[in-house]
């Protein structure tokens, strides 16, 4: 769909890759063990130390579009991240 999937969590790079490795993913997974990103984005739960499960998509332009994160026990959907993505692909292709 013409979009760039990655993954970032506050666990380090030897995490990272030991989960990778175990669940051959299909997209890259990014350490932020220092919380920039994880706090930038306003999913950082201080109190329990962890970052709530999200999801973001950012246009080309670099402002985001659509976001969504809540615990570890909801679902992130990837039909209604798939239409959001087609949404923005064609707004760009009407405007």
């Amino acid at each position: 769909m013409g979009a760039v999937m990655l993954g970032i969590s506050g666990d380090s790079p030897f995490s990272h890759a030991e989960f990778q490795k175990r669940h051959t993913l299909p997209f890259p997974l990014l350490s932020d063990v220092h919380r920039r990103v994880i706090q930038a984005y306003g999913v950082w739960d201080e109190e329990r130390n962890v970052a709530y499960r999200s999801s973001f998509v950012i246009d080309r332009e670099g402002r985001l579009r659509w976001s969504q994160a809540g615990d570890r026990q909801m679902v992130r959907s990837t039909a209604e991240i798939r239409r959001v993505l087609d949404v923005i692909r064609k707004l760009r292709s009407a405007g």
